[in-house]
């Protein structure tokens, strides 16, 4: 959930405001963590390595933060878990050709990295399983405005300062 400001925090700070529950996210997290706990079944060997040294604390120089592998493994949870764990967990779709997911992470949880960890997720499964169609070997990112462009060059692999590199996010 988050916090939300009410009319009695405007006038008194030490209000923290009134809690939102988002009942969705709720329904997601403890599946998530029953199916890491049962050794993420289903999932793809290349994806498998990828959770295994993105969880590492000895394989990498930089941790991640949980948030990071929560938001992570909660994509690769609804892509890749078994049909059957996924029972009752109906996103709705806007009609249009593309589902459409998303993660709310808060200021300061490394946002960007998440998106290098998707990047590299979807892109290696796609070299490794051309014709799966749970992977894309097409990649849009779209940015708020011209700032925001700037800061996700990170994001390509030919940028010297690449986040994939930067964060040790592939092993090798």
């Amino acid at each position: 959930g988050y916090w939300k400001a009410t009319a009695r925090n405007v006038a008194n700070y030490d209000d923290p405001g009134e809690f939102v529950e988002i009942e969705f996210v709720n329904k997601i997290r403890p599946r998530v963590a029953a199916w890491k706990k049962q050794g993420y079944p289903n999932i793809t060997g290349v994806t498998k390595k990828l959770l295994e040294y993105w969880s590492s604390p000895d394989a990498r120089d930089r941790r991640l933060f949980w948030c990071q592998l929560e938001a992570i493994e909660t994509a690769i949870w609804l892509a890749e878990a078994p049909d059957a764990d996924k029972q009752g967990i109906n996103i709705p779709a806007n009609g249009g050709d593309w589902e459409r997911l998303c993660l709310k992470l808060a200021t300061g949880t490394g946002k960007t990295v998440v998106m290098a960890m998707l990047i590299a997720w979807q892109a290696l499964n796609k070299i490794s399983n051309p014709k799966d169609p749970r992977f894309s070997k097409n990649i849009l990112i779209i940015s708020p405005g011209l700032t925001v462009r700037d800061r996700l060059q990170v994001l390509l692999p030919e940028n010297p300062d690449n986040f994939y590199q930067a964060f040790n996010l592939l092993e090798g």
